[in-house]
């Protein structure tokens, strides 16, 4: 009786201690505080019918980098709650004197777009946003954990697809937050659709991984999530819009359906 007791008793400390340090995280505007904590990374899926090569993909089949499935630890971190908006990169531009997007005329965003992602930025450019903004670009972990929740949710609403809960096959970027249902359990948005993201991280193998990958090494960067670009691709965008799947690509390269979001380690307040 006393063993369980004891069991008892640290999991209420491990809950009451992780409440205790998610109330003492410092609100910080446009962003998302995703408590300390594990969640299922990865996936355990196969492509067993190979639409990755019936597609084009470079990797063969889908899901094959996502494995294996496993359960990763991540200290408390801020996320922004939206991807960067082209009013928020005008902004950047503004100070800092950098080139814009080449999609943008006499140095400003086209009119009626100041909430769309800004997109057509490299991985260099997103990187120089994030720490000009006192941030940085998020980790693949912390990017699926945000997305996923702590239960690894196959979509950040849930297990089940609905193409009608986020920018999936409209064929174009809209404003951030027009899908409130394209919601995470942290309460993150367009983590499903809208534009793929810049992440920090080179497209690697994950710890265990055994996929003969060639693209695997320190030349492409990743992007995670889905994008509103790809109407009628219904089972492209079933395996897009998953909080596990991985896209790269070179960190010197953009497109229109490219974006990025920032991140931020947590600094909690030591208690009084």
């Amino acid at each position: 009786m006393k063993r369980i007791a004891d069991v008892f008793f640290f999991m209420v400390a491990a809950a009451v201690l992780l409440s205790c340090s998610k109330d003492r995280a410092p609100r910080i505007e446009g962003m998302v505080y995703i408590p300390p904590g594990e969640f299922i990374m990865g996936s355990e899926e196969v492509d067993t019918e190979g639409l990755g090569k019936e597609f084009g993909l470079r990797k063969e089949r889908y899901y094959e980098d996502e494995t294996p499935m496993r359960r990763v630890f991540l200290e408390g971190y801020y996320i922004d709650t939206y991807e960067v908006t082209n009013a928020q990169y005008k902004k950047y531009l503004d100070e800092t004197g950098y080139t814009p997007p080449p999609t943008w005329e006499n140095g400003t965003f086209p009119d009626g777009e100041a909430d769309h992602p800004v997109t057509y930025v490299t991985w260099y450019e997103a990187h120089a946003y994030c720490k000009w903004a006192g941030k940085r670009l998020p980790t693949e972990a912390e990017w699926e954990k945000a997305a996923r929740g702590p239960d690894g949710n196959i979509y950040p609403w849930g297990n089940e697809y609905d193409e009608k809960k986020a920018n999936l096959n409209t064929g174009e970027v809209k404003p951030v937050g027009s899908y409130p249902t394209d919601r995470s359990p942290y309460g993150v948005y367009d983590m499903a659709g809208n534009v793929m993201e810049w992440v920090e991280d080179w497209y690697e193998p994950y710890p265990g991984n055994t996929s003969k990958n060639k693209d695997f090494g320190r030349k492409y960067k990743v992007l995670r999530g889905g994008l509103g670009g790809m109407s009628g691709h219904y089972i492209m965008n079933k395996i897009f819009a998953r909080g596990a799947n991985r896209n790269y690509y070179l960190p010197d390269g953009a497109g229109d359906d490219g974006g990025f979001r920032c991140a931020r380690s947590a600094e909690v307040e030591p208690e009084r």
